[in-house]
């Protein structure tokens, strides 16, 4: 695979999009009504999801470190990637502030709620903070991928769990979320639809690579995590991250449809269904 970025012309486009459109959606603390809140409502299952996502959201710094790794702005890259990258990081920066957002306004929950003093989450989120995160992949196209399928994840997870809760104040904290991660997912699909219609079939391998190698954040640094991550699944009704799987193949399959390489794509998405 010789080209491994999309046009920066493209990529500033859709970015400019995204932006144009998150600037019309701003909230925060202030549009969460905080006295109706019912503790007495939140199961102890539900409370140990609230500090599990929290956990997950809060690690922020780390994954923006590790992102802008991998699309460096400096000499040494080629002026088109540079301008590719410049781009991107206008989303990046909004996207930080986002995923910022979401933890804070879980941790106050938690405090607001008594799942945790402010004491206890500030030391559990400094004890799980700390540890690294890398993306398991490290080219573009395979970054954007697997956020295509992480974000797709966390919101399906967000709108199962605001479903099954009762307390009213987690129901519209979750509801403002799941919207967030919405439109990140539909970010981060517009991309990988675009670099599928500019590099063609050659990267579909690099695709696959990340798609067979996908955990959700953490997986391997957070302290029993697996375990944990199932009773969370049970606290929203039996959610299974990789039904975000299926968004990933209608992504290729639309680029398909707008490819020249479009039979090649059709098979790989009709392949990796068999499976």
């Amino acid at each position: 695979m010789n080209k491994t970025h999309i046009q920066p012309q493209r990529m500033r486009r859709l970015v400019t999009d995204y932006i144009d459109r998150w600037e019309t959606r701003p909230w925060g603390a202030v549009d969460i009504p905080w006295e109706q809140l019912q503790a007495d409502r939140l199961t102890e299952a539900q409370g140990s999801a609230i500090r599990f996502v929290t956990l997950i959201e809060d690690h922020v710094p780390g994954y923006i470190q590790d992102v802008l790794k991998h699309f460096p702005t400096d000499d040494s890259v080629s002026p088109s990637q540079f301008m590719h990258n410049r781009e991107l990081f206008r989303f990046f920066m909004r996207w930080a502030q986002e995923e910022d957002r979401h933890a804070d306004l879980f941790g106050r929950y938690q405090v607001r709620a008594g799942i945790q003093s402010e004491e206890a989450l500030h030391a559990e989120l400094c004890q799980q903070g700390r540890k690294t995160w890398h993306f398991p992949r490290e080219l573009p196209v395979q970054i954007f991928t697997y956020t295509v399928i992480q974000e797709k994840a966390t919101q399906l997870y967000y709108q199962m769990l605001g479903r099954s809760v009762d307390e009213p104040v987690l129901k519209v904290l979750l509801n403002r979320i799941q919207k967030d991660e919405a439109r990140h997912f539909a970010f981060y699909a517009s991309i990988l639809e675009a670099y599928i219609e500019e590099l063609g079939q050659d990267i579909l391998p690099a695709i696959q690579e990340a798609l067979q190698s996908f955990k959700m954040p953490l997986a391997e640094q957070l302290d029993n995590y697996w375990r944990w991550s199932l009773e969370v699944s049970d606290a929203a009704g039996g959610y299974d991250h990789t039904v975000a799987y299926a968004e990933l193949l209608r992504v290729v399959q639309r680029a398909a449809d707008a490819s020249s390489a479009s039979q090649k794509l059709a098979d790989w998405v009709r392949a990796v269904r068999a499976t």
